[in-house]
C-alpha cells in the first residue's frame, strides 16, 4: 500500500512501521497491552517532510518509553472446536476419536475407541513427520 511508504533520502521506497499517511497528516499509532497511542502530525505544520520527521522523532521516543512489543507466549487456551485438548485429536459425531494429520499434502485421519490411542497415534505421526 503507497500510503504506508515514502520516498527517502537515498531514493529508495521504505516502509514506515506504525506511521501512516493521512489525507492532511501523518498517523503515528502504537498499541501496547491494548492501549492505542495515537498522535496526528499535520502537512500544514513544516510541510510533509518535516511532519513526517516529527512523527517519526515521536514515533521512536514513544518506543524507546513503551519498550518492545510482547507477543503472546502463555499457555493457550483449550479451542473451542477441540474436544481432546491436543490439535489434531477430536471426536466425531459417532463418540469414536478421530486424529488427524498432513501426509504428502493430504489430509489423513483414522478413528479410535479411546482418546489415549489417538493422541498416541497423532504424537508418532508427528514423530515421523520430523
Amino acid at each position: 500500500m503507497l500510503a504506508n511508504m515514502v520516498y527517502c533520502y537515498h531514493g529508495s521506497m521504505a516502509k514506515l512501521t506504525n506511521i501512516n499517511r493521512g489525507p492532511q497528516g501523518w498517523v503515528v499509532r502504537i498499541v501496547r497491552d491494548g492501549v492505542e497511542h495515537t498522535k496526528y502530525f499535520r502537512f500544514s505544520d513544516g510541510g510533509i517532510r518535516k511532519s513526517q520527521e516529527k512523527a517519526l522523532r515521536w514515533r521512536d521516543s514513544q518506543l524507546k518509553k513503551l519498550g518492545e512489543r510482547k507477543w503472546h507466549s502463555g499457555p493457550r487456551a483449550k479451542a473451542v472446536n477441540n474436544s481432546s485438548g491436543v490439535t489434531g485429536v477430536s471426536r466425531n459425531v459417532y463418540g469414536r476419536w478421530v486424529a488427524t494429520w498432513q501426509e504428502d499434502g493430504r489430509q489423513r485421519f483414522r478413528t479410535f475407541k479411546t482418546k489415549r490411542e489417538a493422541i498416541a497415534h497423532r504424537k508418532e505421526q508427528l514423530k515421523e513427520k520430523v
